[in-house]
């Protein structure tokens, strides 16, 4: 892994510091199975994302109400949300444990 944070500036938006954090993780210890099941729920939870997004933004700024043909489209949207929150939290718990493991390493020296 590089040293992302010493590599990040000021101006840095934590969309960018995130997405190069992610970049340096390491995928070589996946299956080809499960490396194809992490990229298609990975595409489609950011197709959702971005879909939802937009039309709840587009829909907003007009004013309308959701017409009723449309909850399937939220429905795509909070199911993408769904799968992205955890890996959230899965990222959180597996950083914040490495930094422990670091420090008690260090406490041990």
């Amino acid at each position: 892994m590089t040293d992302t944070f010493s590599q990040t500036t000021i101006h840095d938006n934590s969309i960018t510091v995130f997405r190069s954090l992610i970049s340096d993780l390491s995928f070589e210890p996946f299956s080809d199975t499960q490396l194809y099941d992490l990229s298609g729920i990975a595409a489609e939870s950011a197709e959702g994302l971005c879909h939802g997004l937009l039309y709840l933004s587009e829909s907003l700024e007009s004013g309308n109400q959701i017409p009723q043909e449309s909850l399937a489209q939220i429905g795509a949207w909070l199911k993408a949300s769904a799968h992205v929150i955890p890996v959230m939290f899965e990222l959180y718990e597996q950083a914040n444990n490495r930094l422990f493991q670091m420090k008690n390493a260090d406490s041990a020296q």
